[in-house]
């Protein structure tokens, strides 16, 4: 049986991740600081610790690993750079060689949508990057790191930009989450304004289910089409405005201005995921919120 380790296991993708590689019959290796909660997704084996305390031991006979283990915080972020970075980008270079050491087969880096910034939509992966806060400009760096480890070290890496992810066991932090929490209670959501030069009232996002998101995470690492450092774009390739996703939840809404470091418009191409992992999203995020908005 192939063994698979994911970092940062007990969060929300991690719950998608593990469902989806146990179907596929892979062993899986959760790691994490934090506990696993009751009814999230139960890994075949977990190690409660940081990554910083893994050693290449602990990774022999791992066929793929997937590195959520992220301080994801935006704000958080930009509110703390140097601290940040230390916890982000260390991290990943730790992780990225004691891969190497113990002969990892294909190494899965989630990167950010927010890197494409004020470019025009729809992004495309060959787009120049342009991270406008530190949470933005580490995951760049990390990026370039799994590169790096390919050409240099035969490392295969695979880097896969993560647009709007949503689904069960999403963050409460999450714009998303908060939506549907202040819905459910009756108090109103608050939306930025776009500037007076846009077309449109509020934000615009590419939203992807998570649950499409670790198809297509799995589809890479059993690809043979990848694992140079390529980037890969993984999102719906649709936009909802965050005023839509307000209506379906039939929540009031306060309006206030719009955050330096927030773009207005998130939308990606995914030809490139589609051609060389034949892959498709399938579910929609106003017919998901229809069915779920009573979670």
């Amino acid at each position: 049986m192939k063994r698979i380790l994911i970092t940062g296991a007990s969060g929300f993708i991690g719950h998608h991740l593990i469902k989806e590689a146990q179907q596929g019959k892979w062993f899986v290796i959760g790691v994490d600081k934090r506990p696993l909660v009751k009814g999230h997704s139960i890994p075949d084996h977990f190690i409660q610790t940081n990554v910083f305390d893994l050693g290449f031991r602990d990774l022999i006979g791992v066929d793929a690993v997937i590195h959520l283990a992220w301080r994801t915080n935006i704000p958080d972020c930009a509110r703390h750079p140097e601290k940040s970075a230390y916890d982000n980008i260390d991290m990943t270079i730790h992780l990225l060689e004691i891969c190497r050491e113990a002969g990892v087969k294909k190494v899965i880096f989630p990167s950010t949508a927010s890197l494409y910034a004020h470019n025009p939509t729809p992004w495309t992966e060959d787009m120049k990057t342009e991270p406008i806060e530190p949470y933005s400009w580490q995951k760049q760096a990390c990026e370039s790191l799994c590169q790096m480890y390919s050409k240099q070290y035969n490392l295969p890496t695979v880097i896969m930009r993560f647009f709007q992810i949503f689904g069960e066991w999403q963050r409460d932090d999450t714009a998303l989450a908060a939506f549907m929490k202040s819905a459910k209670i009756n108090k109103p959501i608050t939306l930025t304004k776009t500037t007076a030069q846009s077309s449109f009232k509020s934000g615009q996002r590419d939203f992807l289910y998570a649950g499409d998101l670790a198809q297509a995470v799995m589809l890479a690492i059993k690809s043979n089409n990848v694992g140079k450092g390529e980037i890969l774009n993984v999102c719906s390739g649709q936009v909802h405005t965050m005023e839509e996703i307000a209506r379906t939840l039939k929540a009031k809404v306060v309006w206030i201005p719009k955050r330096e470091y927030e773009v207005e418009r998130h939308e990606g191409d995914i030809k490139k995921v589609r051609l060389l992992l034949n892959w498709e999203p399938k579910v929609d995020i106003i017919k998901w919120l229809e069915k779920n908005d009573k979670m």
